[in-house]
């Protein structure tokens, strides 16, 4: 039984669509041809806490071969930021969307929920409704379109998850004090997010619970 049968089995109220499905071609993008042997070195050594980490600028991965030639293949010269991110996460309790295309690039087999920006009305988006799942292989390079919703990488096995994360420079960093928008969205530059109401943390932090429905959960197997 294939990793995606087996968590298929685990969660049959769920539908988990692979990556060659059609439905994917409206969200993104996988690549092939891509040497991962010089990340997968370092990623190797990157252990996976019980606290969820996420690095937006690691020099060491920024400085791979593989990240220049994404930066020059698919983000056509324009800087980028990389860094891993790894941890525990069973569930699609946020979403977000920047301005420019993500890629990701996974180091352990993950499910990813998707949605489109365009299904967001009044700043509330319905996951029960509108989103879909997508199992993803450890190995994978793959891009969100910019108008692509997305959050955290679920874990498949309870060891938890790992990837790598590639935005636009400036994607997800700390906005100045003296910042101000009327888009409630705005969370951090280029990031604009949208919680579940579970997610009292992020609700606390002045994020908008406007993520509806049932909480999207995943069991890992």
């Amino acid at each position: 039984m294939s990793k995606l049968d087996e968590l298929k089995e685990k969660n049959k109220d769920l539908i988990i669509h692979s990556l060659d499905d059609s439905e994917f071609k409206k969200y993104g993008i996988v690549y092939s041809g891509y040497d991962l042997s010089e990340l997968n070195k370092y990623m190797d050594k990157v252990s996976i806490s019980d606290t969820n980490s996420y690095v937006v600028d690691n020099d060491k991965i920024e400085a791979t071969k593989i990240i220049k030639d994404i930066e020059r293949d698919i983000y056509a010269g324009m800087s980028v930021s990389a860094g891993e991110c790894l941890g525990h996460c069973n569930s699609f309790s946020a979403i977000e969307f920047h301005q420019g295309s993500e890629v990701n690039i996974t180091f352990t087999d993950v499910v990813m929920a998707l949605g489109k920006r365009s299904d967001i009305e009044n700043q509330e988006y319905n996951a029960e409704k509108h989103a879909e799942l997508f199992f993803i292989p450890k190995g994978t390079v793959f891009e969100m379109y910019s108008d692509t919703l997305h959050y955290s990488p679920i874990e498949v096995e309870k060891s938890g998850f790992k990837a790598i994360v590639i935005v636009l420079q400036g994607t997800n960093q700390i906005l100045p004090d003296h910042f101000k928008s009327s888009n409630r969205m705005v969370v951090k530059k280029n990031k604009f997010q949208l919680a579940h109401k579970t997610r009292t943390d992020k609700i606390s932090q002045g994020i908008l619970p406007g993520v509806l429905g049932k909480l999207i959960e995943v069991n890992s197997i």
